[in-house]
């Protein structure tokens, strides 16, 4: 059995599947085993169809109904036409009333809940009392609320006496920023003049080194002078050695050859006796011979060396002229610095006078900064008296969060417990087990739950709100001690900034009075070098004056060195005479008288040698002294040159120093004046802190003064939150709250309903929705009575369920006769329309699933057309979209699709 009912299910699954899913090829294949497609063209003929093909047609003929309307007709499917029943319809206009149920609700429905906790002092309002817009329902007792609104106020005062020495603090705090922005431009104004002073003494340093420089230079000249001439003493103290040296010598010949006079004179009386003695002398006379032309010799020898020292001196001349000139050519150098000195004494004594004057200014500024300091100090002491307080209110406020978050926790167990009974009401109410005002009564506590929830929250939000107030206060007066300690130390940085004012005063005094102090050492230093260019132009002519010397001691020598060659050249002819005479004496004694006179006149004249000899060596002498003088006053001129030069060198150095001197000065003017624009925009940013601390300060104030406010306004809120008042007239709903009773937040204090009018409320469906107008007249069947209104509200977002849209008719109720939740019948005025009315049977859908009939085309053709459903009554279902008249397929519209040809057998005209 059970095998058979699976074979009887497959094949009727199979049958379902072809005619549905496979209907084209079901037709194809009837078209293809018609008995046209299976004898071909023959015509058959009624009378003589075959027994067999009479049977088949008499076996297919009484089909009813569908089956006999797609049974293939011959003459059909000679056509390729289908065989379908149809109907001609003809549109109708339908009534104007869009019908539906509903039920009455309140106009207006609302439950009072308290918005704070406390006991209610007020009495009761039983339910069913009537109640205008604006009267008492319920009233909590305030308690300390009226205390916490004084306290409030009071901060409230107290802020807003704090608002004028905020304001009054930061005009102070402004006014000071033009003087700070002007000691600013004034210290700015004085960097360009340092600046340039010095670029003015760093020029000035390259033109001291290179004097320097060239000081130096001419020390080793003037000390190889020095050497050239300390070499010349020894020889020059030789010479006058040798001369001094020759003078006894010249002396013992004078002596001797005044001493041979007599003995000549002897001699001449002896002569003739003494003729050997004669002889001897003449040996004697022989042997001088050669000591003369030693002499000479030595006499011609010394001329070239007088002729070196002429040439010498005389090119000594004009390098001593040359230094002349140079030591000449510094003088207008020296002149001109000295000059350029004494210039610069009155712009120090100005920049004497300038620092000098600056000095009382800082110490006004100074006296000014210690001025503020105690103030500031107050200040200091003040803020930091406030932050006790605002600790303690942090303090306060937090310990109202616990408090607030167990009355969030309460709220939240009763939003779940109301939501338990509001699921089970809802179930009980969907079984028909529970009324509408149960369920009404569970929603309204979960509501109620949910307000204390919200007000549990709300507090927390305000128990926190406050908490951040007290933070803030706290933080401002924090911000306070702050600005105050930034107050104390801007006075403190002020007076260090006078005081360094002063100190880069006074070192503008020191360092004016150093320039001054300069500008004195480089007169001084050029009036040095003008008395060493003097001393050096001196110099120079006593180096000309000694060079002209050593030309006419050299002159001298050569002349003395000339008379020593003719005293020789003498005492050679002398000695050679000698001993001619001898000779002759000796060859002629009888001329021995006469030769004793000549060797008188010999004797005399070796004599007057001697004399000649001895003037000759007290010459040289005398030139050897010269020559050493000329040494001495060499080594003179070069000790002069070198402390000339010493001098130079002292006075470049001076000058170097003094320019070195300048440019630190000058660097400390520079330092001095941007250690001034650094401390006047310290001060510009002390002045703008304090500017800031004064409007954070101020801020703070009206920041105290709103939170102030908000507390104030918070309190009062709390108080007006005491009375819970009717929002609009009624009828109480349930009993107000009893005498006594503790409210929480959320807590319901009654319930408000608004009658007259009533709304009458029901669900249109979506085809209608857009028939039903604003404003159009509604009535509706009560139990018992029937009401007249008007359409005040249609929804135009469906129900997720239902897909349905909310309507609502207000309808006059001045007696309160019509109740809450009683169930109507309305009916509402709409625009009439055209339809077809139309068995289900004839509705199909196409291939995307759109509602529709097949009609028939003027061609012949099936052809789909959707429709819209209006209205469904027991005759059938009224439709629109369709034209006026129209042939609609009722049998077969299943098996033909568009463009299918059709062979339709109509019915009778529905009207």
């Amino acid at each position: 059995m059970r095998i058979l009912s699976i074979v009887t299910a497959l094949l009727v699954a199979f049958t379902l599947y072809m005619l549905v899913m496979e209907r084209d090829r079901m037709l194809d294949f009837a078209r293809a085993v018609s008995p046209a497609a299976l004898f071909g063209d023959a015509e058959v003929s009624d009378g003589a169809m075959a027994p067999e093909a009479a049977e088949r047609t008499e076996e297919t003929a009484p089909l009813p109904g569908a089956a006999q309307a797609a049974v293939p007709d011959p003459d059909a499917e000679e056509t390729g036409a289908v065989r379908v029943m149809a109907m001609r319809s003809e549109a109708q206009v339908v009534d104007s009333a869009v019908v539906l149920r509903g039920e009455t609700a309140p106009m207006r429905e609302v439950e009072v809940r308290a918005e704070t906790d406390g006991k209610v002092i007020s009495e009761p309002l039983r339910k069913g009392a009537l109640v205008e817009a604006g009267d008492l329902l319920c009233e909590i007792d305030p308690g300390t609320r009226e205390v916490s609104l004084q306290e409030a106020l009071a901060r409230l005062a107290e802020s807003r006496s704090r608002l004028p020495e905020a304001a009054a603090r930061l005009a102070e705090a402004e006014a000071q920023i033009p003087a700070e922005e002007a000691r600013i431009a004034e210290a700015q104004a004085q960097v360009p003049a340092a600046e340039a002073a010095l670029a003015e003494a760093e020029a000035g340093v390259p033109a001291a080194e290179a004097s320097y420089a060239e000081a130096l230079t001419r020390i080793p000249e003037a000390e190889a002078r020095l050497a050239e001439a300390e070499a010349g003493i020894p020889a020059a103290a030789a010479r006058l050695k040798e001369a001094e040296a020759r003078v006894p010598e010249v002396e013992a010949r004078l002596t001797e050859a005044r001493a041979k006079v007599p003995e000549a004179e002897a001699r001449l009386k002896e002569a003739e006796a003494r003729l050997p003695e004669v002889q001897s002398r003449l040996l004697e006379a022989q042997a001088k011979v050669p000591e003369a032309e030693a002499r000479l010799e030595e006499a011609r020898s010394r001329i070239p060396e007088a002729e070196a020292r002429l040439e010498e001196a005389e090119a000594r001349v004009p390098e001593a002229e040359a230094r002349l000139e140079e030591a000449r050519a510094r003088v207008p150098e020296a002149e001109a610095r000295l000059e350029e000195a004494l210039s610069r004494i009155p712009e120090a004594e100005a920049r004497l006078e300038e620092s000098s004057a600056r000095v009382p200014e800082a110490e006004a500024r100074l006296l000014e900064a210690r001025a503020q300091v105690p103030a500031a100090e107050a200040r200091l002491r003040e803020a930091e008296a406030q932050v006790p307080s605002a600790e303690a209110g942090v303090l306060e406020a937090e310990a109202r969060l616990p408090e607030a978050e167990a009355r969030l926790a309460e709220a939240e167990s009763r939003v779940r417990e109301a939501e338990i009974n509001l699921r089970a009401a809802r179930e009980l109410a969907r079984d028909g087990f529970a009324a509408q005002t149960r369920l009404a009564a569970a929603e309204a506590a979960f509501e109620t739950a949910k307000a204390g929830v919200q007000s549990a929250t709300a507090q927390i939000r305000a128990a926190e709100s406050g908490i951040e107030a007290a933070k803030g206060r706290l933080e401002g007066a924090r911000a306070g001690v702050e600005t105050a300690r930034g107050q104390v130390q801007s006075a403190t940085a002020a007076v260090r900034s006078a005081e360094s004012e002063i100190s880069n005063a006074r070192a503008g005094v020191t360092s004016a009075q150093s320039q001054i102090r300069n500008a004195q050492a480089g007169v001084q230093a050029a009036q040095t070098q003008i008395r060493n260019a003097r001393a050096g132009v001196q110099s120079a002519q006593s180096e000309i004056s000694n060079a002209l010397a050593g030309i006419q001691s050299a002159q001298s020598q050569i002349r003395n060195a000339t008379t020593g060659i003719a005293s020789a050249e003498s005492q050679l002819q002398s000695a050679r005479a000698g001993v001619q005479t001898a000779r002759t004496q000796i060859e002629n004694a009888a001329a021995g008288l006469q030769a004793a006179r000549s060797q008188v006149q010999t004797a005399q004249a070796g004599v007057r040698t001697a004399e000649t000899q001895i003037q000759n060596a007290q010459a040289g002498i005398e030139s050897a002294r010269s020559e050493q003088q000329s040494a001495l006053a060499g080594v003179q001129s070069a000790r002069s040159q070198i402390q000339n030069a010493r001098a130079a060198v002292e006075s470049a150095s001076s000058r170097v120093e003094g320019a070195r001197a300048a440019v630190i000065s000058a660097r400390s003017q520079l330092e001095s004046a941007r250690a001034g624009v650094l401390s006047a925009e310290a001060q510009m940013e002390t002045a703008l802190a304090g500017v800031e601390s004064a409007r954070s300060g101020e801020e703070n104030a009206r920041a105290a003064i709103q939170s102030s406010e908000a507390g104030v306004a918070s309190a009062r809120k709390e108080i007006e939150r005491l009375q819970m008042f009717a929002p609009f007239g009624g009828l109480l709903e349930t009993d107000t709250a009893e005498l006594g009773a503790l409210l929480q937040p959320g807590s319901a204090c009654a319930t408000v309903m608004q009658l007259d009018p009533v709304k009458i409320v029901g669900y249109v469906p979506e085809q209608d929705v857009a028939r039903v107008q604003l404003g159009a007249r509604a009535g509706a069947r009560l139990v018992g009575r029937e009401v007249v209104g008007e359409v005040t509200f249609v929804s135009r977002s469906a129900d997720p369920v239902t897909r349905t849209f909310l309507v609502e008719i207000t309808v006059p109720n001045a007696d309160l006769s019509i109740r809450d939740g009683q169930t109507a019948e309305i009916a509402i005025e709409a625009e009439g329309a055209e339809a077809h009315l139309l068995a289900q049977s004839t509705l199909t859908l196409n291939d995307e699933g759109a509602l529709g009939v097949r009609t028939i085309t003027k061609e012949g053709t099936a052809a789909f057309r959707p429709v819209t459903l209006v209205r469904d009554t027991r005759e059938g279902v009224w439709v629109t979209g369709l034209p006026s008249t129209a042939e609609i397929i009722t049998v077969g519209q299943e098996y033909v699709t568009d463009g299918v040809p059709v062979q339709p057998s109509f019915e009778e005209i529905v009207r």
